[in-house]
């Protein structure tokens, strides 16, 4: 799944006076590709990712997904957001199995499936129990799941792992790395953290703000798996923090 960006802009307005979010933002992503959004606080990354996702519109430009024009949500682009989103009165398995209930597949297949990609991520003795008993690295998974059993050919991630301690936050990006290795999907991730940039992407989207703009796509050549502690990590990690601060 190819997603073009083609001078994309988007204002809001703010006491009265158009505030441009997003000027002239060109970008091409290509199947399979790890991208991550980089940048502070209101520099627009996810302003963008909601408008590659169909929830926003621009107000010039376009973005196109294998040369068609995106102009809605679609179950070919997975949504993940920073808060886990889960149904508190649902079980595991049934939030997991939400979205595939409305669809054509019997109930028996749609189980299946679930508890296939439960099991992928370790969650397959817990499909019984309710969001308030999981830990928050745990809602988390589920919330991934929930959207890779739709199998969208896109995934988009929205500062995903933020609110998790740094232990959690580092076994969910082995983890996310390992499913995307395994799916060969496109994953698109919104991320102010250099660190975790650096060790999941394979391209680096380094944004600036007033108004939010691209300064840089770094292409990084890490093999993986990948170590934090590795002179070509820091070297990198240093060469994305200096753009930041530029």
């Amino acid at each position: 799944m190819t997603i073009e960006i083609k001078s994309l802009s988007k204002t809001f307005k703010t006491h009265g006076k158009e505030v441009f979010a997003l000027k002239d933002i060109n970008l091409k992503i290509e199947n399979k590709d790890f991208v991550c959004l980089l940048g502070p606080s209101g520099c627009g990354k996810t302003t963008l990712l909601r408008l590659i996702g169909g929830l926003e519109k621009g107000d010039n430009g376009k973005i196109l997904e294998d040369e068609k024009l995106i102009t809605k949500p679609s179950k070919e682009r997975g949504f993940v957001f920073q808060q886990y989103s889960l149904f508190p009165w649902l079980t595991v398995l049934d939030n997991v199995t939400f979205g595939l209930d409305l669809g054509n597949d019997s109930k028996e297949e749609n189980i299946r499936r679930a508890r296939t990609y439960l099991k992928s991520v370790g969650l397959e003795s817990s499909e019984n129990l309710y969001p308030h008993e999981l830990s928050g690295g745990m809602k988390q998974r589920v919330a991934i799941i929930r959207s890779l059993v739709n199998k969208p050919k896109t995934l988009l991630m929205d500062e995903p792992f933020s609110a998790l301690d740094i232990q959690n936050r580092h076994k969910l990006q082995e983890e996310i790395v390992r499913i995307w290795k395994k799916t060969e999907k496109t994953i698109i991730f919104v991320t102010h953290d250099v660190d975790e940039a650096v060790f999941l992407a394979d391209h680096i989207v380094l944004m600036g703000r007033n108004p939010g703009h691209i300064k840089e796509v770094y292409d990084s050549k890490l093999s993986r798996p990948r170590s934090r502690n590795s002179e070509e990590f820091l070297a990198i990690q240093s060469h994305i923090l200096e753009g930041l601060e530029s």
